[in-house]
This record gives C-alpha cells, sequence and structure tokens, in this order.
C-alpha cells in the first residue's frame, strides 16, 4: 500500500486514505462517508488530481500508480459515456469489408459493440470479450488465438498467441493504452499484452488509439509505442499541449468527441 500523504485539510486527508486503501472509491461512496456534497468531492478530487496525488475518473477516483491498472469491473463503469462516443467515432472510420486487430480492454469492448453495424469484417481479437460482441454479426469472421486465458480480463496471452498473430497483416488495429507521456511515448501496464499490440503495430496498415482524457494524467510503465506510430488519437478532450505538438509534428490525426 502506498505510504499515506498528508494535505493538511482533514476531509482531503481522509478522501486520499480511502482512496489508496481501496484503490477506486466513487463519487457516491465518498459522498455518504465524508457527509459532503457530491460537488464539494468533485471540487476535492480535481484539486488532488491536480496535485497528482490520485487519478480523477468520471465518476470516482483511482489512487495513483504507474504499476498497477484498476481491476476489469472498475474500469468497465468507468468513463462509460466517453468511452462509447470513442467508440461510435472509431466505427464511422472503419470501412465495411476491412481487416481489423483489436486489443484487450474495457475501451476496445465497447468499440466492439459499435462496429456490429458494419458489414463483412475480418477480425482477430486476442480478448474473449471482444470476440463474444463480434461474432454475434453473422456476416464477420472472428479468430481468436489459442493461448493462456487470463481470467481478469478474458485477454489470451502467450507465445503461441502471439505467433498467431504474427501470420496476419490487417488493415486497422485498433487498442487503448494507460498513459500518453508529454513526450509522446504511449504506455501501458501489461508487459505481455504489450507485446501482442507491438507485434501487430509493426504490420497494420492504420494504428487507431482509443485514449480518455485521464491517459493525460495517469502513468504507466510499460512502452507499447510512440504517437509516431499511430495514425489517428481518439479521445473526449484536448489533450495537453505537449501531447498535441507530437501528434501535429508527427502528422497524426486527432478526433475529439464530445
Amino acid at each position: 500500500m502506498p505510504e499515506a500523504v498528508i494535505v493538511g485539510n482533514p476531509r482531503q486527508d481522509r478522501l486520499l486514505k480511502e482512496v489508496n486503501e481501496r484503490g477506486y472509491i466513487s463519487v457516491e461512496e465518498l459522498t455518504e462517508l465524508l457527509d459532503v456534497s457530491a460537488q464539494t468531492i468533485r471540487r476535492d478530487i480535481k484539486k488532488l488530481s491536480d496535485q497528482k496525488l490520485l487519478i480523477r475518473h468520471h465518476g470516482g477516483a483511482a489512487r495513483s500508480s504507474s504499476v498497477i491498472n484498476l481491476d476489469y469491473a472498475v474500469r468497465q463503469n468507468s468513463e462509460t459515456e466517453e468511452k462509447e462516443a470513442i467508440g461510435e467515432a472509431i466505427a464511422a472510420q472503419i470501412p465495411d469489408n476491412s481487416s481489423i486487430f483489436i486489443s484487450i480492454g474495457t475501451t476496445t469492448e465497447t468499440i466492439a459493440k459499435h462496429l456490429l453495424q458494419k458489414r463483412g469484417l475480418q477480425i482477430i481479437t486476442n480478448s474473449l470479450r471482444v470476440a463474444s460482441v463480434l461474432y454475434q454479426n453473422p456476416d464477420f469472421n472472428v479468430m481468436v488465438p489459442c493461448g493462456k486465458l487470463r481470467s481478469t480480463n478474458g485477454g489470451i496471452l502467450g507465445s503461441t498467441a502471439l505467433e498467431f498473430i504474427n501470420h496476419f497483416r490487417v488493415d486497422f488495429l485498433i487498442t487503448s493504452c494507460g498513459s500518453i507521456d508529454s513526450d509522446g511515448t504511449l504506455l501501458d501496464y501489461e508487459f505481455n499484452e504489450v507485446i501482442m499490440v507491438q507485434s501487430m503495430m509493426k504490420t497494420a496498415r492504420k494504428t487507431f488509439i482509443a485514449a480518455d482524457s485521464t491517459k493525460f494524467t495517469t502513468t504507466a510503465t510499460v512502452e507499447m509505442g510512440h504517437i509516431k506510430n499511430i495514425t489517428a488519437l481518439f479521445t473526449d478532450a484536448q489533450p495537453p499541449a505537449d501531447i498535441r505538438m507530437q501528434l501535429e509534428l508527427n502528422g497524426v490525426k486527432l478526433f475529439v468527441v464530445h
């Protein structure tokens, strides 16, 4: 557990303590626990987020950590509106009869739902959750590799899975990331998940990154690639100036959804 940080405001100190102990806590829970309004809690969360003491989410706050991602179930319920808007925007850029690789994640699972409206897609994915959404369209050809199935997120990993996906060169790679650093580096948490994405990045004709605005303030430790390696970034708010500069320097399209 991270060392306790004292900011001098008893309510904010208690808020930080609860976030650090639980990993994630909702605004609703905090209002009951601290007996203040949701507006006050949101102000506190914003202030502590600006100080990099926690990570602000649409419906709550999470422990600031560069090595541990939030539980899959928590992430499924975080930034849901933003993910839906991003999913819709990405689906609009995918032509019928395309080939796509889709990686593991709650964001890509949401994107998959928006792709169901398409026709004739060939999809390779190492996410059983993504596959379970997309196989419902009888006009799709959905392929998954063999490998070790991860119970936490339905991901398929390992050398056998990596060997399988290395046989494909797709039109589009659709993936997310845990964090985007100020120098344009794309970061994530799980090495074994990252190497699968890196492999597809080398051969995909276009790479789409889906990253809600919390990814501009979080930190992660595993380097996935760089903004210069991608075609487009889909997010729900204007990125910070340094990231915008990296996008412009490298000719990467920016889609800001609302």
